[in-house]
């Protein structure tokens, strides 16, 4: 079955069929699309050459001169988020920024070499992006994954504030509130995050009741709180209304009494809601080497990364498999 990130990563182009009853009816007809026809493609014509003055202004780079690593990140973003980044153009003081539809520029690539610890506390977006998430059924090795291993826990805030809204009050009003196994969660309505969470719960509904699946879904622990996260001076995603946490109860890095027992946890989690969470543009911090077992994050530029590479899905604008060892 394809998915609604398949769908939205394929380009749409629409079909049309005119039938006309008499000969003079139909000629008059094709006569007026003509002419309508022409006006839409001088309309499109006007329109590419202030988007192609634009992005001269804006010093946006071709694909050809971007390494192929940029370009597979610039075609997940672009996939994941419609309509939010105009392309990657580079710094004044080299390296490369990424620049949002409203001209705003965060940096790409910055040229710094990051610690592990610096990737999580101030990440460009490179870093952000750099670890690829493991998509699919958790092995042994997924379960324990090397120290630092933990794909789309470092975020670069200001993406996230330009995405979702910039203050509390910004991202409350775009937010709706989602029915979740009997409960409301509150998600942000910005490029599919609460449609994505209501497509989740359709997915797993008809297997809730499970005992295996109650003891991980229930007690519900909510979705958008505008709040730091613990320990940290950096604000959570569910303060951008794009996570939820399934029961508080399971293993959390900095409260576990026993993270060696953590690996087993995981691969025992039901794989079913794991896959209707990636179905739709989650990630499961308990694929993190920093495990959250309850937390499912809507990061479809990740999910996207990942089947692109895997070989899922082709990204338009992105590069083959073949450009980074794969296939």
């Amino acid at each position: 079955m394809m998915t609604f990130l398949e769908r939205r990563a394929l380009a749409w182009r629409p079909a049309w069929r005119v039938r006309g009853r008499a000969h003079g009816a139909f000629r008059g007809h094709w006569t007026r699309l003509a002419a309508l026809t022409i006006i839409v493609l001088l309309c499109l014509a006007a329109r590419a050459e202030a988007l192609d003055a634009s992005a001269r202004w804006q010093g946006l780079l071709a694909s050809s001169e971007l390494p192929a690593m940029a370009v597979l990140d610039l075609a997940a973003l672009r996939a994941a988020y419609p309509g939010a980044f105009l392309g990657l153009a580079r710094r004044d003081s080299g390296g490369l920024d990424l620049v949002l539809a409203h001209g705003a520029r965060l940096a790409y690539d910055d040229g710094r070499i990051r610690t592990p610890g610096q990737v999580l506390e101030e990440p460009d977006v490179r870093a952000m992006l750099a670890q690829v998430y493991p998509l699919g059924r958790t092995t042994p090795k997924t379960a324990n994954p090397r120290p630092g291993f933990d794909p789309g826990r470092s975020r670069v805030e200001p993406l996230f504030t330009a995405l979702y809204g910039a203050d509390e009050d910004a991202v409350r009003a775009a937010c709706r509130v989602v029915s979740f196994d009997g409960h409301g969660a509150s998600m942000n309505t910005r490029f599919g995050a609460a449609n994505a969470l209501a497509r989740v719960w359709r997915r797993l509904a008809p297997r809730a009741a499970r005992p295996a699946w109650r003891q991980v879904l229930r007690p519900f622990g909510g979705g958008f709180c505008w709040r730091e996260i613990a320990a940290t001076d950096r604000l959570s995603a569910h303060a951008f209304g794009i996570a939820v946490d399934l029961n508080p109860a399971l293993p959390y890095w900095l409260t576990c009494r026993h993270p060696e027992a953590a690996p087993a946890r995981v691969q025992a989690f039901p794989r079913g809601i794991v896959a209707a969470f990636e179905a739709e543009g989650f990630i499961w911090g308990g694929k993190w080497a920093a495990f959250d077992l309850m937390h499912f994050e809507y990061r479809p530029e990740l999910i996207l990364k990942a089947r692109h590479l895997r070989g899922d899905i082709r990204l338009p604008g992105a590069p083959s498999r073949k450009a980074f060892g794969a296939g």
